[in-house]
């Protein structure tokens, strides 16, 4: 069977125990001959890579871009503003 997994966190970035039953589950489904593909977070910098086979799973780690400035009509302005450095959609509150 062929398994695709979306998921905020998994090795190395983890931050709860979302990643570490996403690493376990995947690791067991490979166990049983299942083909795997995660779908994940880059971690801020992107410093991780964006492809990779990890344990006989394939991860996908897209690097984040700031698309507020393409979207101006939903973006609005004064948003835009809030604070220093802030990164639209690239760090979104996420409860787990």
């Amino acid at each position: 069977m062929k398994i695709a997994v979306l998921v905020y966190e998994y090795p190395p970035k983890i931050v709860g125990g979302l990643g570490t039953y996403a690493a376990e589950i995947t690791r067991r489904f490979v166990l049983m001959d299942h083909d795997v593909t995660v779908f994940t977070m880059n971690d801020d910098e992107g410093s991780l890579p964006t492809r990779e086979i990890w344990r006989g799973i394939e991860i996908h780690r897209p690097l984040h871009i700031d698309i507020s400035d393409s979207l101006p009509d939903v973006v609005a302005e004064d948003v835009k503003k809030w604070g220093r450095g802030i990164q639209l959609f690239s760090k979104i509150l996420v409860y787990n």
